[in-house]
């Protein structure tokens, strides 16, 4: 399903601020989705329809919420509950008409909402959403993007490994895996603290957070073998290399780096 990382405050009718951080209309579509709940909901309906017309397996959700202010300075505004309590309320809202089958796995990110960190987290989301063909699907990268101290893949893996353990019997939910690493905690602690302060006005946000964000989350290979370790613990059903090339030869490159871990 399409991420709109700043789909929340659309979705609670909440205009002033949405006009308080984009001051005008001409971002709200690529950011929140629409201009309207409405007009959100409808295209998530739009989009389940013709999942099912397409008989696929599974759809991938973002459980999450960012505005581009705070990507730029970490300074969220919601809690992770409180994106948890609006992933649940649209997740039944576009749900509650369809008869659908196919698995509805929520992915983790580093921003305000799902990181698979805990087991509360996930039994809150699990206890909430009304659909009950549901799992998870963990983004490796993400995952590590979310503790800043981590410096080598080594430590990450060990992070990784403590999440799941945190979760306990949860991981038998983790049907899915994006595999790929990134590691960008120095570069978010410099960029955070040079965003801060350059007081950034919207347009200067506009035209270089996507460039920060790739810089966050680069999307590179996971060459260190003992994620094997980590995949074969989980009842994974669908893994993919999630990995980012600016050109075919790059990314096949990253492709080919990637498979040889499993060599």
């Amino acid at each position: 399903m399409r991420f709109f990382p700043s789909w929340m405050e659309l979705y609670l009718e909440d205009f002033n601020s949405l006009y308080d951080e984009l001051k005008d209309e001409k971002y709200f579509k690529s950011l929140y989705g629409g201009h309207s709940k409405k007009e959100l909901i409808k295209y998530y309906k739009r989009e389940l329809k013709i999942v099912k017309e397409l008989e696929v397996e599974y759809v991938v959700f973002h459980a999450c919420n960012v505005k581009v202010t705070e990507a730029m300075t970490y300074d969220f505004k919601y809690s992770d509950r409180e994106v948890l309590d609006a992933v649940i309320s649209i997740i039944n809202e576009i749900f509650e008409d369809g008869e659908y089958d196919f698995k509805l796995l929520f992915e983790n990110l580093w921003w305000s909402g799902l990181r698979l960190t805990n087991k509360e987290e996930i039994e809150y989301l699990l206890n909430g959403v009304k659909y009950k063909n549901v799992g998870f699907i963990l983004d490796t990268g993400h995952m590590i993007n979310n503790n800043r101290d981590i410096k080598n893949s080594k430590e990450g893996i060990e992070y990784i490994k403590r999440n799941i353990e945190n979760i306990g019997e949860y991981k038998n939910l983790i049907y899915g895996m994006h595999l790929n690493y990134s590691l960008s905690g120095e570069y978010v602690n410099k960029a955070i603290k040079e965003n801060k302060e350059k007081n950034l006005s919207i347009e200067e946000i506009m035209n270089n957070v996507y460039q920060h964000v790739g810089s966050i989350d680069y999307h590179d290979p996971f060459e260190n073998k003992e994620i094997i370790d980590i995949i074969n613990s989980l009842p994974i059903e669908y893994l993919v290399f999630e990995l980012i090339g600016n050109t075919r030869k790059e990314l096949e490159d990253k492709i080919q780096r990637q498979w040889k871990i499993f060599n």
